[in-house]
């Protein structure tokens, strides 16, 4: 029943999987977004990007909880206790069905106040009635918390790609639905209902696939032991103000930028918000799936090897980091400019801002792995509140000052000030024993690195005055630049240990395909 292939076949499968899912994904999204744009406005953006924000700041009534448990989950199952498995398991519903009232009660209570989180209430769409639009996005989110508590026994066996195909699978089937309701009524509110019945409903199967192919797991109705239901909820008090501090870090971007600059701007961010967001996602399923094998690895590996694990996976983090900000600051405006045109561009600065932010964030999904695998989130609680208070406070007193670029600058600088050297820290501390000095060299370096890059390439299609008028030549841009910066990094790194390691790997794989 629960998993036997090796870790590094599990880890290749979930990133193989969830790579090639979030990419079907995007594309499905983006399809829909111009079907979307071009049928409504950008107001109605604006509104899915409100709501959507406010809720998930509502979900932090799940108190991170759900992490505590799944690390839980580890060691039971490299054991095969299925006892155990299901005790938890059945302890994880009752809390999830809790939790999903407690965010009822919640989103109920918002609601005389939906009109204060917008500056003009004179830019909704007059077919929309707020009310109605934020209780369909408050049923979605409620109902999702008596199903995907499930999903989350297949991350900890280690089989994250059955979850990635099987919602891409249903993200096909709801964009279909969307799409043709969209273009046979162009009604916002019921694109939204049948987006969120053929979601309730694709979900309910899902669960009971997993239900069926856990049965032994899901037949055990005994709760875990008073021991067990403390050390859980031991880590959950670390993890919840984790939860705390990333909710507030990335669900209060639309709501600050709908306060005090517009729905129309929060609309327009929402383009932008939808391929960085795609890039993140796509590199989150590449290197951050390695979560649950670096758990189970934390129980069987060395120390050492753990180690030598992490650097090899840090160098190719930030390899691909690096790569994908440089594209996205220096190709994203021509973008967004060929596909629904020049009103809907933000300036140089905001994208600088933006493509900042995401090198912050991104760069740190290898470590941020190994601190979820091994439990150290238990000795950073304090970290994520600092964090979500310089974030939202710098950001609301930056947003007057410079725009919706202010709101970017303002989650980039509570980084540096905080996760950005407060992870490596611990791990290098704790987990690894060693000086942490070498990971700042590297990083720096990656950061300087890439800054340089963004900016030379900025100075030069300025100078050459290139202009990208299709899609076509956008395309061609894309790939040059993709090239140049691989062949630069390679160049830079020809001999760095870790380069020649995937090399080598690379060569082997080569030489067996012949």
């Amino acid at each position: 029943m629960f998993n036997n292939n090796s870790r590094t076949r599990n880890a290749v499968n979930a990133s193989f999987w969830g790579m090639t899912c979030n990419v079907v994904n995007s594309l499905l999204g983006f399809g829909y977004r111009t079907i979307f744009i071009y049928v409504l406005s950008s107001n109605y953006l604006g509104i899915n990007g409100l709501f959507t924000d406010i809720l998930q700041i509502l979900s932090f009534a799940e108190l991170g909880i759900g992490n505590a448990i799944a690390f839980r989950l580890y060691k039971p199952i490299s054991q095969k206790n299925i006892q155990e498995v299901g005790e938890i398991m059945y302890f994880f519903k009752r809390v999830y069905h809790f939790i999903a009232l407690i965010i009822l009660m919640l989103g109920l209570s918002i609601l005389p106040f939906l009109s204060y989180f917008i500056k003009d209430t004179g830019e909704i769409p007059g077919d929309v009635n707020l009310t109605i639009v934020y209780l369909l996005f408050l049923f979605q989110t409620v109902s999702s918390y008596f199903f995907s508590y499930k999903q989350i026994l297949l991350n900890a066996d280690q089989k994250q790609y059955i979850n990635s195909l099987v919602n891409s699978a249903i993200s096909l089937i709801v964009y279909i639905f969307k799409i043709i309701v969209l273009l046979t009524t162009k009604k916002y509110v019921l694109v939204l209902v049948a987006g969120i019945i053929f979601t309730v409903i694709s979900n309910y199967i899902f669960s009971e696939w997993v239900r069926n192919r856990y049965r032994e797991v899901f037949e055990v109705d005994n709760n875990v032991n008073v021991s067990v239901k403390s050390q859980i909820f031991n880590d959950t008090k670390a993890i919840f103000c984790h939860k705390i501090g990333g909710t507030v870090l990335n669900s209060t971007d639309n709501i600050v930028i709908s306060k005090f600059v517009g729905l129309v701007s929060t609309g327009i961010y929402s383009n932008y918000s939808l391929l960085f967001y795609s890039v993140t996602s796509l590199l989150n399923q590449l290197l951050g799936s390695f979560v649950s094998t670096l758990g189970n690895a934390h129980i069987e590996q060395t120390r050492e090897q753990r180690y030598t694990t992490y650097k090899r996976l840090l160098f190719a983090n930030l390899w691909i980091t690096s790569v994908c900000t440089v594209c996205l600051f220096t190709l994203i405006n021509d973008f967004i400019l060929n596909w629904v045109g020049s009103t809907m561009l933000l300036s140089l600065m905001t994208v600088a801002a933006l493509s900042m932010q995401f090198f912050v964030e991104t760069s740190r999904i290898i470590s941020t792995a190994y601190t979820n695998g091994c439990g150290l989130f238990v000795k950073d609680k304090m970290r994520p509140l600092i964090e979500a208070s310089i974030n939202l406070g710098v950001s609301v007193i930056l947003v007057k000052e410079m725009g919706i670029a202010g709101v970017f600058w303002g989650t980039v600088i509570s980084h540096l000030c905080t996760v950005s050297w407060r992870e490596p820290y611990l791990l290098y501390k704790y987990e690894f024993m060693k000086s942490v000095v070498g990971y700042w060299i590297h990083y720096f370096i990656a950061l300087i690195v890439t800054g340089l890059i963004c900016y030379g390439y900025s100075v030069f299609f300025e100078m050459a005055g290139i202009e990208v008028k299709n899609l076509g030549l956008w395309f061609i841009k894309a790939v040059c630049v993709f090239c140049l910066t691989n062949i630069f990094y390679v160049l830079m790194f020809r001999k760095n240990g870790n380069y020649l390691f995937y090399k080598e790997l690379i060569m082997k794989r080569l030489r067996h395909d012949h």
